[in-house]
């Protein structure tokens, strides 16, 4: 692997490339960043400017789940045309940008591919094209190195827009020269496929990483192995990686890693809106990967039927904060209803300040499932489930095989609060800190608790103004006894 530093031999255009640099980063001022987009900070959310305008229907498909899918994966077959750029002058040194031979080579049924080394480019767009890609040659170490800084080229470095089963394969993202980096945005007609891209170094202020739409409800999409280890700044709206409000196909983000982001870490509640800017509520899956110290939150869902699998999500120090507040979140239902998480390990441990919790169930969000998932909190005051006050009738969480654990005190281990028909099943709720108590439920009737051990040191179960059956539950006390 090459040292951390940024390389010294790419491409810093001479004055003639001047003028077309300015007038992309003009052009691309339409789909500039997400900043302002996801962000306004913790409760708001308006979309980027200049999205391409898509017909949102609005409506709720209901609380059936469409399964993971994964496109299909790279054949011989698939592609007609296969160009080297190297080949055709493209300088693998990045002493001469390649975003020129990029866009008059990447064509119908063409793959563009890059052998190792350094490419320089600036702001690259491609548009209505079929069955296309960009990807490295296998087991090659390739980069795209911005030739200039964000606020010179623009802030979105790649647009792929209306393309139909388009591949990005193997080319890591080198952002470590200070103010350098843009966000790569793919809005998929069909399927499309983004795998095994490391970015390396950090964004620049309101640059935010990766924004993904899938419009045709039909089809479907997988982002894989793509790590933003990196994450932004202090002040900064940035996201990792963001879904727009017209996704309506099917998306799944596999074993990815996002890390340190001032405005959440993945960002996929848009598609599940129901205000004036009415999402298309495409499912989003997130399987496997790990998510740690993004702020707002490191998992934020809201179309009806998506889920969290496999998922490792850590807040243990305090994020880049965010203009309008500081409440890093592990996983965070936002809208709709019928979300999935599954055999997840959220850490919520250190001394950081707001979190509203270890999985959050916001008031626009309905009935959630929480199974076979640890929540382990060791931070005062957080609780490891929290499901809000909601703005209407929603329904409260099913909880199944949920392991509760951790140090900390005073408090509530889970939160439910105004949400009839809350389930608790076949759990365990432990938590050592003093004066810390089980779970709380405030105005929620028509509550179960079943088959489910408590080891806390405050009261095992709070209610106000609440109905909850009990069966089969044991209470532990300090000294070790059971009651």
């Amino acid at each position: 692997m090459p040292p951390d530093t940024p390389p010294t031999n790419v491409s810093r255009d001479p004055p003639s490339r001047r003028s077309r640099r300015s007038f992309l980063a003009i052009a691309a001022a339409g789909v500039t960043s997400l900043a302002g987009c996801p962000g306004g900070g913790p409760e708001t959310e308006t979309p980027p400017t200049g999205t391409p305008a898509r017909t949102a229907t609005g409506t709720d498909r209901g609380t059936a789940t469409r399964s993971p899918t994964q496109t299909t994966t790279d054949a011989p077959s698939r592609f007609d045309e296969t160009v080297d750029i190297t080949a055709v002058g493209g300088a693998a040194d990045g002493s001469e940008p390649v975003t020129d031979l990029i866009q008059e080579h990447a064509a119908d049924g063409t793959v563009v591919e890059f052998p190792a080394g350094t490419y320089a480019v600036d702001h690259l767009s491609l548009t209505n094209l079929h069955n296309v890609g960009l990807r490295a040659v296998e087991g090659a170490d390739v980069s795209f190195v911005p030739t200039a800084s964000a606020s010179e080229i623009g802030t979105t470095l790649l647009r792929l827009v209306d393309l139909k089963r388009f591949l990005f394969e193997g080319i890591d993202l080198d952002f470590r020269e200070q103010g350098y980096g843009g966000m790569m945005y793919v809005l998929g007609t069909d399927d499309f496929e983004i795998r095994n891209v490391r970015v390396r170094g950090q964004y620049p202020p309101d640059v935010s990483g990766f924004r993904f739409e899938v419009v045709d409800p039909e089809s479907s999409a997988i982002v894989e192995n793509v790590r933003l280890p990196g994450g932004s700044v202090d002040g900064s709206d940035s996201v990792g990686i963001y879904v727009g409000h017209t996704h309506a196909g099917t998306l799944t983000v596999r074993d990815c890693v996002v890390e340190n982001f001032p405005n959440n870490g993945i960002y996929a509640s848009s598609p599940g809106r129901i205000d004036g800017l009415s999402g298309s509520n495409g499912p989003v899956h997130v399987l496997g990967g790990r998510y740690r110290n993004n702020n707002i939150a490191n998992v934020r869902l809201g179309s009806t039927g998506s889920s969290v699998q496999h998922a490792t999500v850590i807040v243990d120090e305090v994020p880049p904060r965010h203009d309008n507040g500081l409440d890093p979140r592990g996983i965070r239902m936002r809208a709709r209803q019928g979300q999935l998480v599954e055999n997840c390990d959220v850490r919520i441990s250190g001394q950081v300040p707001g979190s509203s919790g270890g999985i959050v169930i916001h008031s626009e969000a309905g009935q959630a499932t929480i199974r076979n998932t640890a929540v382990a909190v060791d931070t005062d005051g957080v609780p490891a489930i929290h499901a809000l006050r909601p703005a209407d009738s929603q329904r409260g969480p099913i909880v199944e095989n949920v392991t509760v654990g951790g140090q900390a005190a005073t408090e509530h281990a889970v939160d439910i609060r105004h949400r009839n028909g809350t389930r608790i099943r076949d759990s365990r709720i432990e938590q050592t800190g003093d004066d810390r108590s089980g779970v709380r439920f405030e105005q929620s009737n028509d509550c179960v608790i079943a088959n489910t051990s408590f080891d806390v040191t405050g009261d095992p179960i709070t209610m106000i103004q609440s109905k909850v059956v009990r069966r089969n539950v044991s209470v532990g006390r300090p000294d070790g006894a059971n009651q």
